[in-house]
C-alpha cells in the first residue's frame, strides 16, 4: 500500500498513538509506502529520506502503485516561498515551502505560483531565520536542528537523510579552516546530536530555541547573545 501527503503537513510519532513523540512530519506532496497498519494507525517509510514512523488513519491519502512509481519517476520540484497555495476539490489550501509541489498533478491540485528551488544554501537557510524549534518539526512554524538542515538542502536539489547523526555520515569530512557557506557542522559529546550551516568560518545558523546566528570555532558554538559555549564542534563536512 503507497500513500502521499495530501495536506500542508502531517505529523510523523514514535508510535501509534497521539500521545506519543513526534519525531518528523510529512510535508506536502511527500510520498511513502505502508509497511504495516493497525486500526487507527499506519506505519510509514518515506520515499525521500527512509524515515520511519507511525501516522493517523484520518490523515491517510493512499494513491495506487502505478500512480507510485509515477511520483517515483518525476522530477521533485520544491516550494521555496514561505507560503502558498494549492486549489482543492473541497477549496484553497496553504502549503509551505519545501512542499513537494511537482506531486500536485496525482492529486488534482493546482498551483499558481512557480517555482525555482536551485538557490544558494545559505540563501535557503535565511527563509527560517527566527523560527521556532520543535522536536520533530520541519517547518518554519515549528522545526528541529536536523529537519532544518534536511530542508535548506532539499531547496538547493540535495537530499539529506533526517536525523543529524545520519547526516554525519553523508558527504566528506574536512577541517574548519577548509570549510566554504554552506558547509555542515555537526556537533555533541560523545555522539553527534546537534548540526548546524557555516555562514562563514566564523558564523553559524541553526535551530536552538529558534532557528538562530551564533559564532563558531575549533572548540565549537559561542551563544552571540550570552557569549557561552553550547555546542562542541565534532565535525565539518562538505557535499
Amino acid at each position: 500500500m503507497y500513500g502521499i501527503c495530501h495536506l500542508s503537513v502531517i505529523p510523523v510519532r514514535i508510535d501509534s498513538t497521539s500521545k506519543s513523540e513526534l519525531v518528523s512530519q510529512l510535508i506536502y506532496g511527500e510520498f511513502f509506502k505502508v509497511i504495516q497498519n493497525n486500526a487507527k494507525w499506519f506505519y510509514i517509510e518515506s520515499i525521500d529520506d527512509n524515515y520511519k514512523g507511525w501516522i493517523n488513519h484520518s490523515q491517510f491519502k493512499e494513491i495506487s502503485e502505478f500512480d507510485f512509481k509515477t511520483l517515483k519517476k518525476t522530477e521533485p520540484v520544491i516550494l521555496n516561498k514561505i507560503l502558498s497555495e494549492v486549489e482543492t476539490g473541497r477549496g484553497k489550501m496553504s502549503i509551505t515551502i519545501g512542499s513537494k509541489i511537482s506531486s500536485s498533478f496525482i492529486l488534482n491540485h493546482k498551483l499558481k505560483l512557480k517555482t525555482n528551488y536551485k538557490n544558494s544554501i545559505i540563501e535557503n537557510s535565511m527563509k527560517f531565520l527566527n523560527s521556532p524549534y520543535l522536536w520533530g518539526g520541519r517547518t518554519p512554524f515549528g522545526i528541529d536542528c536536523s529537519g532544518f538542515t534536511q530542508q535548506v538542502y532539499r531547496l538547493a536539489g540535495y537530499q539529506l537523510l533526517r536525523d543529524a547523526n545520519q547526516q554525519a555520515e553523508q558527504g566528506k569530512e574536512i577541517k574548519l579552516k577548509n570549510s566554504k557557506p554552506g558547509d555542515l557542522a555537526f556537533f555533541g559529546e560523545k555522539k553527534v546530536t546537534h548540526v548546524g550551516i557555516l555562514i562563514n568560518k566564523n558564523k553559524i545558523i541553526h535551530a536552538f530555541g529558534s532557528v538562530r546566528i551564533d559564532y563558531i570555532n575549533e572548540k565549537g558554538i559561542i551563544n552571540s547573545d550570552s557569549n557561552i559555549l553550547t555546542h562542541h564542534l565534532k565535525k565539518i563536512v562538505t557535499y
